[in-house]
């Protein structure tokens, strides 16, 4: 008896699942047309069933659904009746549906709520350009004639900072491995002077005198401000997982690091002078001029850590003064946070 029950639930549902996807297609105007149609052959009809799921008229579970039925059905038999001759039954043998190449995305499916919610039911993990802004800072001197060691400015209070915004594009869409990265940033390289001198012209050349003031702290500082463009051969072992679970997609950060140039252009220039004048005033002086800085920059950069968080190392390829008799080529070394 309960085997009775069971069998006759079993053929109940399937009467009414075979009612659902004959209701679809009816209400459905181009895959009623597509089902009728004697000369479409079963991959044309199926091209159409995807067709509406690209259109979001239909679900995948639907299409499913109808593709299955499509498959299942019996061979057609079409009669030709001919002038003369007796009737010909001519049999049209059923594609089989498992053959056929579906080259639609099921994943693409996203009902309106998950769309709001801003989650990503693409369940193929895809890279694309990503676009952050960065912030860097650290320390910055001068390699004189290439000599890195004994420069005239402090090695701590010679510094630079920069901030702007980064793009990192993949090579490849499907692996996050290899890309390119590339930017706009604004960059402020200092020079501090020591034994209380201060930047002076001699000439057409830029150098440190001694100071006629007490300077604060025995320094003078010297800024220049650079708008650059950076552009790097970026390397990352950072990948993308998609949680079934949650249903988003999780980013597994992993080392990154890379080898490129950048170019600049300086647009301001500024020398900081603070000192404490005869009456006890403190007074702090700000000189704007070209100081013989070249308009121009350009050098190399490297650098590695992780994706947010890395060390930068930059260097000067033209100097930083240009009618010096004595080529002083600026670096820096520092942290980078962002992409």
């Amino acid at each position: 008896m309960k085997k009775l029950l069971c069998f006759a639930l079993f053929a109940f549902t399937a009467s009414v699942q075979a009612q659902n996807i004959d209701s679809l297609i009816e209400k459905n105007t181009a895959i009623k047309e597509a089902v009728a149609n004697e000369d479409y052959s079963l991959t044309d009809k199926i091209k159409v069933v995807n067709n509406q799921v690209d259109n979001g008229r239909i679900t995948k579970e639907q299409a499913y659904q109808i593709i299955t039925k499509l498959s299942n059905e019996p061979p057609v038999a079409i009669q030709v009746v001919p002038v003369v001759e007796e009737v010909e039954v001519v049999e049209v043998q059923a594609e089989d549906a498992t053959k056929e190449n579906y080259d639609y995305d099921w994943g693409k499916e996203t009902s309106p709520f998950d769309f709001a919610m801003g989650v990503q039911m693409d369940t193929v993990v895809k890279y694309r350009t990503k676009v952050t802004p960065y912030l860097a800072f650290g320390i910055g001197n001068v390699a004189t004639d290439g000599a890195f060691a004994n420069s005239e400015f402090g090695y701590l209070r010679s510094n630079y900072f920069e901030w702007g915004i980064a793009a990192r594009a993949p090579f490849s869409k499907t692996n996050n491995k290899w890309g390119i990265r590339y930017g706009l940033g604004f960059k402020y390289n200092g020079l501090a002077t020591t034994q209380n001198r201060e930047f002076t012209l001699a000439g057409n050349q830029t150098v440190t005198a001694p100071s006629t003031k007490e300077l604060r702290k025995n320094y003078a500082y010297l800024r220049n401000t650079y708008i650059t463009i950076p552009l790097s051969l970026d390397f990352t072992t950072t990948t993308k997982t998609y949680n079934q679970a949650n249903r988003r997609f999780t980013t597994n950060e992993g080392i990154n690091f890379g080898i490129g140039g950048y170019v600049g252009y300086n647009i301001n220039s500024k020398q900081f002078i603070r000192y404490e004048n005869a009456d006890g005033y403190k007074i702090s002086e700000q000189q704007k001029g070209d100081w013989n800085v070249n308009d121009f920059q350009y050098g190399l950069t490297a650098y590695a850590g992780k994706d947010t968080f890395k060390l930068v190392i930059k260097y000067d390829l033209n100097p930083v003064f240009s009618d010096n008799t004595v080529d002083q080529n600026y670096w820096s070394i520092g942290l980078q946070l962002g992409l």
